[in-house]
């Protein structure tokens, strides 16, 4: 009973570092991750969003997969933590290339920008935004493997409401009404099954 409210503390706070990582994510989507100035031309600068169109989907999908970790049972966690590990991974993989080579990722968006299509020989110059993408996926997968791990542990969310309305529904079962009608009973009764305690008039 003690170690209850511990566990319950432990989900908020992967479920809130999912939502960061996932709110992370999008923000570094919108980001200059490359300035890629071709010879004779003025400087591109291209955007997360531009080296990889799947970063922001990807965040959002951290955000409502954050949002169904507050309500999953014990099976559904575990297939959310694996997702998590994935979409971390995934994340790596997508923005750690600029992160190692600010032109890597580029050519479409230089080539729209000028006009020039294939190979455009140019200075790609990077930013701090594609490494944070990378870290930011490298946590997510890592919340995912405490996912795993810890949630067989945690309670499952929406237990105690299915239980109060059960219990609501027993003692407003029609059907128990109607038994006691048939058997001779006054279902009006607050000792008769199925019933509360009578109005007062």
């Amino acid at each position: 009973m003690t170690d209850r409210p511990a566990r319950a503390r432990e989900r908020l706070v992967v479920v809130l570092v999912v939502l960061v990582l996932g709110a992370a994510i999008v923000l570094c989507s919108t980001q200059v991750f490359s300035t890629v100035t071709p010879v004779d031309a003025k400087p591109v600068p291209v955007t997360g969003q531009g080296v990889a169109p799947a970063l922001a989907p990807l965040g959002i999908v951290l955000l409502a997969l954050a949002a169904a970790l507050t309500i999953a049972g014990r099976v559904a966690r575990v297939v959310l933590g694996l997702v998590l590990v994935l979409l971390g991974a995934v994340v790596v993989l997508l923005s750690l290339p600029n992160a190692l080579d600010p032109a890597a990722g580029t050519r479409g968006a230089v080539s729209t920008a000028t006009g020039v299509l294939g190979h455009v020989t140019a200075v790609a110059v990077g930013t701090a935004w594609p490494p944070t993408a990378a870290v930011a996926g490298v946590l997510a997968a890592l919340a995912g493997a405490v996912v795993l791990v810890r949630s067989p542990g945690w309670a499952s969310g929406g237990g105690r409401y299915r239980q109060a309305g059960d219990a609501e529904g027993r003692r407003s079962d029609p059907v128990d009404e109607w038994d006691a009608l048939t058997s001779g009973g006054d279902p009006t009764r607050a000792d008769e099954p199925g019933r509360g305690p009578s109005p007062t008039p």
